[in-house]
């Protein structure tokens, strides 16, 4: 699928919402009122099936005028169910209706979570969150790690140039992989015929091959070995587009030897950069194959789009977008909003300003191991705040101060700038209380404020109060709901 058809694709769904509709003459209609901003709140499993749901909603909406509900309604991860790893399952919340899941080797048993019983959490939530004027959103963040507990997963999963199967990060399913395709088209469909909700986020906070395989991640370095994907499906299509997956595996193979020298001190006589830059001239399948990954999560997305809009176009349909785009030109390169316009009504980027410091200086641990090696890392940390536009704290100060309230702003202006032109809105994702490690900057009500109003002075129509209620402190919560009140946003 060529950049042209994609976007068509898009277009083809939001379409469908206004197909057909004959002008209307005579005196104008009054103008409708207008719907209040989106002030949204990601959730574990755990206080949804446990808690007295009529107090929960009512303290989101007095400390924060929550009035949308991101339940991580479909997950393998124990911290997103909000249960003990011990004995863990995970799968669906709510319950899955077989039908819809035709194309996929997965059984009732593989996708059910059983953690709370018979309970339907969809079922339990939706009506009880509407009693308190919130609209409830299924958050699908993809799982990266293989669920142990249901072995069809891994037919479903990502091959290494290796030719060994993923079974986690910086793996995951492939896009290309029909089961896996069925399985998510499928999903969609289920929660889109089967209960009243507002709309669907998906996210996946992973990238492409190339970029783990030289080091360029905000968890530091990932293990070049297992760069993805050349499964059997990538293959083909990527022979269909006229590259050889061989030639690009003699490129994983020789960047791979690069990363695992550069990491043991080896530094090539040429220097890092230059060692780099002979790579993609002697093995260009690598962008090739870059490219191949990248186009296929953006099909896959467009087809997830037009699926759910198919079914119901009044439901909102937006995108998760990983924090390390906001440390990597690379990623920042590849993940292009503007490609994404055509098939969103919502854009979400994590632009999570506390933890920012120390996963900015893991990027740089990692690059400073790989291209950017002919440099010490705190010129690598000034090179790379310089190409992304942001002014920050010195690099030995970075963690304990996290990135500022500035870092919002930019970051969602820049986001909606590249969505100028379609109707798509741009929720950021703000930090409170995203887990910290020891040494680094914690959230204040104050700075929880400043962030919330930066987001705003980007041109945010909307927020997403994040990363997940249950981390949250009520204090710094309540600092959330004190700016949105000034700012005439609740």
């Amino acid at each position: 699928m060529n950049r042209r058809k994609f976007i068509q694709l898009g277009v083809v769904g939001t379409g469908a919402i206004v197909s057909g509709v004959e002008p209307l003459y005579g005196d104008p209609a009054p103008a409708a009122a207008k719907p209040p901003m989106t002030v949204a709140m990601p959730i574990s499993l755990a206080p949804l099936a446990q808690q007295d749901l009529d107090t929960l909603f009512a303290d989101m909406r007095e400390r924060a005028g929550v009035n949308a509900l991101f339940p991580f309604i479909y997950t393998h991860e124990p911290h997103r169910a909000g249960v003990s790893a011990d004995n863990f399952h995970g799968g669906n919340y709510a319950h899955p209706h077989m039908q819809y899941y035709k194309g996929t080797p997965l059984t009732f048993s593989d996708m059910r979570a059983p953690e709370f019983g018979e309970m339907d959490l969809l079922e339990r939530v939706i009506p009880a969150a509407q009693k308190q004027g919130i609209r409830t959103f299924c958050f699908l963040l993809e799982d990266n790690n293989l669920p142990a507990a249901v072995p069809d997963w891994q037919s479903l999963y990502e091959v290494d140039h290796h030719g060994r199967p993923a079974t986690g990060h910086p793996g995951g399913p492939c896009f290309n992989n029909p089961m896996y395709q069925s399985f998510t088209l499928g999903l969609v469909e289920d929660y889109a015929r089967s209960y009243d909700i507002g709309g669907i986020m998906w996210g996946s906070e992973r990238q492409s091959g190339f970029l783990n395989t030289i080091s360029l991640s905000q968890e530091g370095g990932p293990d070049p070995a297992r760069t993805t994907c050349f499964c059997d499906y990538c293959c083909k299509k990527g022979r269909d587009r006229g590259i050889d997956p061989e030639r690009a595996r003699a490129g994983f193979d020789a960047a791979e030897r690069f990363i695992r020298a550069s990491r043991q001190g080896q530094a090539p006589h040429d220097g890092h950069f230059t060692a780099f830059w002979r790579l993609l001239l002697q093995y260009p399948e690598l962008l090739a194959w870059e490219n191949l990954w990248v186009t296929s999560r953006h099909e896959f997305q467009a087809a997830l789009y037009q699926h759910i809009k198919s079914i119901n176009p009044a439901l909102q349909i937006g995108w998760h977008v990983w924090q390390n785009v906001s440390f990597s030109p690379f990623q920042r390169a590849e993940e292009n909003l503007t490609d994404l316009a055509a098939c969103s009504d919502f854009i979400r980027p994590a632009v999570y300003n506390n933890v920012a410091g120390g996963r900015f200086v893991s990027f740089v641990k990692g690059a400073h191991a790989g291209i950017f090696g002919d440099s010490a890392p705190a010129d690598v940390s000034k090179v790379l705040l310089d190409q992304l536009g942001y002014d920050e704290a010195p690099y030995d100060r970075l963690a304990a101060t996290g990135f500022s309230a500035g870092y919002v702003e930019c970051e969602t202006r820049r986001s909606v700038a590249s969505v100028s032109g379609h109707p798509v809105q741009i929720w950021p994702g703000v930090d409170i209380d995203v887990p910290a490690e020891k040494g680094e900057s914690h959230c204040t009500p104050q700075s929880v404020a400043l962030a919330v109003k930066a987001a705003f002075a980007g041109g945010a129509q909307g927020i997403i109060l994040s990363r997940n209620y249950t981390e949250m402190k009520p204090e710094n919560l309540s600092g959330a709901g004190r700016a949105l009140r000034e700012l005439g946003v609740i």
